[in-house]
């Protein structure tokens, strides 16, 4: 196959361009995959600790929500045996959410950071009681 003197070193010249930007491609998918793995991980953690938190809040006859201090901590405990390394809680809230009886989890969890710097992504999780379920009732 013969080859125009002006042709040489096309395909290289190609390859040389082409290459540093498929590299920076797949490092932002894996950078991408890698924290949305994380997060959802965490997301299951703090799910899981909000619906534990919120087992330890009585609703009374008349309707009053009363919760006790022992909601966030048991919410507190399960997230912290749950929780991956890279992930940390940031605040627990049970009581009343939204006119229902609930417990609020709010978690953060870091980023890959193998292309983009590494953040801090914020993860909400509510945890609400089902009519006639409490730690009691099992």
């Amino acid at each position: 196959m013969k080859h125009k003197r002006n042709e040489r070193g096309q395909s290289i010249l190609l390859f040389a361009i082409l290459m540093p930007l498929m590299s920076l491609f797949l490092l932002g998918i894996l950078d991408y995959m890698v924290t949305n793995a994380r997060v959802m991980e965490t997301v299951a953690a703090a799910d899981l600790a909000a619906h534990a938190g919120a087992q330890e809040i009585t609703v009374l006859p008349d309707g009053t929500i009363t919760a006790t201090t022992g909601g966030n901590g048991i919410a507190a405990m399960y997230f912290n045996a749950q929780r991956p390394g890279y992930s940390q809680l940031i605040s627990v809230s049970c009581g009343r959410h939204q006119g229902r009886p609930a417990c609020f989890v709010t978690a953060q969890t870091r980023s890959a950071g193998y292309l983009l710097p590494a953040r801090w992504v914020t993860v909400r999780a509510i945890g609400y009681l089902a009519h006639g379920v409490t730690r009691g009732d099992q």
